[in-house]
């Protein structure tokens, strides 16, 4: 504070002391919607400048900031002003200095800051704040250049304000004598308004109020739930305030849901010209306004927002669904608000939904997100969920589910993936069609997958190189498993697909689940039998899905693969157990609130229960038949029901396929004559030894993993030596808030203080959010005195350390840039060790943002004591321990990057390595992959060209590494 008012003072003596500059700020909007449009057609916020004499100006060198210690934040290109002319610049934040518009490498804030102008010797010459504007607003000078600041309800970019009505702000919003929330009992609503000019009109139902409305003169009586809209008029010269509304739940808290209050114009909603309700199928957009209170009833958020009905056929229910869009001209570009928890780090949100349960309305009213919910450990996109009650104008209309929209900004939230870097297609009728980039490169991947031959050894790991298998492979299960007949089904054409790519040369594309909500015995239908395997592989309408699908089983490894997988998640996912578990986890969530609903929308509750039990049901008798399904359609030679078990018991786990069971003696169901590999793991302080003999086995195997088909039913024991020892592994940095400098993302360093290596995978790492665990992949080991790097962004902090390895599986969640309780567990969900670290005293300052980390002391004192921990090196250690010179993982000298050529970059096939220096004795050089892992080796000298085959390197980036042992060189390469 003290600072701020220094500047103020030392500001305005400045400019009071200075010669009077003929360019000055003439007109700012920081809310700018459809008033001045730049070429691409959008509408960014704008700076004006005034050249107020009769001379051209040139701003070549001046600068403009919204930053008091940054004076030249954005420096001005050689451009001139003609006398008594203007300047505009819009403020995106993109950075454009060249062209018919201009463009500044900040922001302007929709709550208001100063801008500061200044010339080329960093001279103060002008400075404007600006408040908060309401939509298409602006703050300028009248007459141009003059002193007087007035707020303008008709901008004048680029042209004179001479003429614009000039007003003094606006009038303070009015005040209420209760907060909004949930009372037992009626209650009296007083408004004040804080100005004496101020004329308070509100209304009762729904509509924004007008001049014409009801003036405000005794006390408001709200004797069941209302929504009271107010807004203050001006007996001066001051324009309307804001509109403020309030919602009062009388009597009206029987559901412990999050709960939306939403009031708009009952015209907007149920006229039958202009109403979204009553003209759904028209692709309209309305303004309304929301209220949101949390499950304890505590309100969080407000804001203006434009609607929609969203849906298809569930258009016709006389509940609709809604979308929900945030957009600048309502006052508010994104809600900064984590609505869903399941997906807690997810913040914000420009687009959502409130879904009546699509398909699924007159039924469990869960279905699509309990399929997606089942699957959630699985690598295909899912959209987040939260059940919540909605009232529409003070009336309740009933349970909703919170749903993401899956579009460029789910993209951007979920993966960071930037909205104009990425193909988002779906399917409809015949074709795939983009809604976001372009399906050209889907049929580039096509065609290119079919151009392999199945035959060859490395076709899995050429179409893995496109398509990710993976994802593709559970993508197809879930349809195939849930039986969903609004996807690839022989009765319609195929539906309700979607997938993306980010636009980088090493990307895949991605399946990503949709509108599940016709699979899982939805509608009665016998659907537990249907072979939607068959189905798929040759549908009666062919598609380009079920086409790759089927040239991709014709490969032995693919094929493979797809079997154990689907063994694998039968075994697991979709168990009975598992899905009971799931379903009456979300049917109780919701139970407290369904009889009302039920009510209201006259239907039956008892009916609403019973229909989640007959979904369960379903999954029930899926089973069997999908397993022989399997079996049938790939000719295998029957089930076989295995064992998994070690000696002795609590010695270790078991990895079978791509599963680690939770628990162990274990039980499973396989396929002769597709061979699974089988995995051990020691627990901490033992050893493996040997795999048992069996059925299978003839002879004793001392690899802990080997790959076997297996003919009939078997037990498979792994014999384990040594005794139970604690983990001695701690966290030993925490990097939780990067400088801008050197932003590395958020990342945590685990360190092994022990004297045995200890295997963690399929460990878990959470943030204080039970729903939000990070499973440790498998093979993750750290070594004696060993640390491993956890990343939260693995593009960005190998951008900082290139050299230093990082699991691959970045974390779901990012480190608070305040409190965070972060834990590893055990395979048992046992916590191991948590620390709660603050990014405020007596915590190390240096760590929050100013370039340092959080390094641990000693791992045998308290985690959560801030005297425990002290500022690390810049940047960070990660990969090797602390010390005191801040040596990275290589001892860094730095070198001329000119003196090593690498050509041709980008790469299609080898490489060639020239280095320009006086050094005479060897190089090495070193090649790693973008997470720290070293491809290659090569010791050469420099008086020769290195040339380096690529030898079946992926497509992707790499970086290149030639050190001599005084230092080292290192360049980024692509392979394309």
């Amino acid at each position: 504070m003290k600072k701020l008012l220094f500047f103020a003072l030392f500001l305005n003596l400045f400019l009071t002391n200075s010669s009077y500059s003929q360019i000055v700020i003439n007109e700012i909007s920081n809310a700018n919607g459809c008033i001045l449009i730049d070429k691409s057609d959008e509408s960014y916020d704008w700076i004006e400048l005034y050249n107020s004499s009769t001379q051209p100006y040139n701003l070549r060198g001046h600068s403009v900031t919204d930053n008091t210690k940054k004076l030249d934040k954005w420096t001005f290109p050689e451009i001139t002003i003609q006398p008594l002319s203007y300047l505009v610049v819009f403020a995106s934040g993109m950075d454009i200095k060249s062209g018919q518009y201009l463009h500044t490498n900040f922001k302007l804030k929709s709550t208001g800051e100063k801008i500061i102008l200044s010339d080329d010797d960093g001279n103060i010459i002008d400075f404007f704040e600006i408040g908060q504007l309401q939509y298409n607003h602006s703050f300028g000078r009248k007459p141009d250049g003059a002193t007087q600041i007035c707020l303008f309800n008709t901008p004048t970019p680029a042209a004179s304000n001479n003429n614009s009505s000039c007003y003094d702000g606006y009038e303070p919003a009015p005040v209420f004598s209760i907060n909004a929330g949930f009372y037992p009992s009626s209650q009296t609503v007083e408004l004040y308004t804080p100005s004496q000019t101020g004329i308070i009109k509100y209304r009762l139902d729904g509509n924004v109020p007008s001049n014409s409305s009801t003036t405000y003169s005794l006390p408001i009586s709200a004797d069941k739930t209302t929504v009271v809209s107010a807004i203050c008029y001006s007996s001066g010269n001051r324009l309307p305030s804001s509109v403020v509304k309030r919602t009062y739940f009388i009597n009206d808290s029987s559901f412990d849901l999050p709960v939306f209050s939403i009031t708009m114009a009952p015209d907007d909603l149920f006229d039958d010209n202009i109403g979204i309700y009553t003209n759904y199928e028209q692709d309209w957009e309305k303004q309304c306004y929301i209220e949101y209170f949390d499950k304890q009833k505590v309100k969080q958020f407000e804001l203006s927002a434009g609607i929609k009905i969203q849906g298809n056929y569930s258009k016709i229910q006389a509940q609709k669904s809604f979308r929900i869009l945030t957009r600048k001209e309502y006052g508010t570009s994104w809600l900064e608000y984590p609505l869903i928890p399941e997906k807690p780090h997810i913040k914000s949100y420009k687009r959502f939904n409130l879904r009546n349960g699509g398909g699924d309305y007159s039924y469990c009213r869960i279905r699509d997100a309990f399929m997606q919910r089942v699957l959630k450990d699985s690598p295909v996109d899912r959209m987040g969920y939260e059940p919540a009650i909605v009232f529409l104008n003070g009336e309740y209309w009933g349970q909703y589910e919170i749903r993401e929209q899956q579009n460029t900004q789910h993209l951007l939230k979920n993966y960071g993936i930037p909205e104009d870097q990425v193909d988002l297609l779906y399917h409809k009728g015949d074709f795939v069609r983009a809604q976001a980039g372009s399906v050209d490169e889907f049929y580039v991947m096509h065609d290119y997958i079919s151009s392999i031959s199945h035959q060859k050894s490395d076709f899995y790991k050429l179409a893995n190189q496109t398509l990710d298998l993976e994802n593709f492979t559970d993508y197809f299960i879930a349809g195939i498993y849930y039986s969903n007949r609004d996807w690839i089904d022989n009765t319609a054409p195929a539906n309700n697909i979607r997938l993306y790519r980010e636009k980088k040369p090493d990307s895949k594309w991605k399946y990503m689940f949709w509108d599940l909500d016709m699979g899982s015995g939805l509608y009665d239908k016998p659907t537990d039998r249907v072979n939607n395997l068959a189905m798929v592989r040759n549908p009666m309408e062919p598609n380009v899905h079920s086409d790759i699908f089927r040239y991709l089983s014709q490969n032995t490894e693919f094929r493979n693969y797809f079997v154990n997988r689907y063994a694998d998640l039968m075994n697991t996912a979709f168990q009975l157990e598992n899905i009971k578990k799931v379903a009456y986890d979300m049917r109780d969530s919701i139970a407290s609130s369904m009889e009302r609903h039920q009510d209201k929308w006259g239907k039956d509750y008892a009916w609403w229960h019973y229909s989640v039990d007959k979904m369960v049901n379903w999954h029930k008798r899926r089973m069997p038949y999908a397993r022989k399904h399997l079996n049938d359609e790939f000719s295998l030679k029957g089930q076989v029901n295995i064992t998994l078990t070690t000696s002795p018991p609590n010695s270790g786990r078991i990895k079978i396929s791509t599963i680690i069971p939770d628990s162990l003696p274990w039980k499973g169901v396989y396929y002769n004559g597709v061979p699974v590999t089988i995995t051990a793991i020691p627990n901490p302080g033992f050893t493996f030894e040997k795999w048992g003999i069996n059925q299978s086995v003839s002879n004793p195997v001392f690899n802990e993993a080997f790959t076997v088909n297996i003919g009939a039913d078997d037990t498979f024991t792994a014999y384990f030596t040594g005794l139970a020892a604690e983990p001695k592994i701690t966290f030993s940095e925490i990097n939780y808030h990067s400088s801008s400098a050197n932003d590395a993302g958020d990342w945590l360093e685990v360190n092994n203080y022990g004297d045995i290596a200890l295997n963690i995978t399929g460990w878990y790492l959470k943030n204080g959010n039970n729903s939000n665990l990070y499973q440790i992949p498998f093979g993750t080991i750290v070594p004696v005195n060993g640390h491993i790097v956890f990343s939260c962004d693995t593009q960005k902090f190998v951008s900082q350390h290139p050299f230093v390895a990082v699991v691959k599986e970045q974390l779901p969640f990012n480190l608070a840039n305040s409190s965070e309780q972060i834990s590893l567990l055990n395979y048992d969900y046992k916590p191991v060790i948590s620390v709660t670290y603050l990014d405020s005293p007596p915590w190390p300052k240096e760590a929050d943002g100013m370039g340092r980390t959080l390094e641990l002391k000693d791992p045998l004192i308290n985690l959560d004591l801030s005297s425990n921990w002290f500022a690390g090196c810049i940047g960070g250690s990660p990969g090797i321990a602390y010390n005191a010179q801040c040596l990275t993982i290589v001892d860094e000298v730095e070198q001329e990057l000119s003196a090593l050529t690498i050509s041709p970059n980008p790469a299609s096939g080898s490489i060639t390595v020239e280095m320009d220096t006086s050094e005479t004795n060897e190089f090495l050089f070193e090649l790693y992959d973008m997470f720290g892992v070293k491809i290659k080796q090569i010791k050469f000298t420099p008086t020769t060209k290195l040339i380096v085959p690529r030898e079946g390197l992926l497509d992707g980036i790499y970086f290149i590494k030639v050190s001599n042992g005084k230092g080292f060189i290192a360049k980024k390469i692509i392979y394309m």
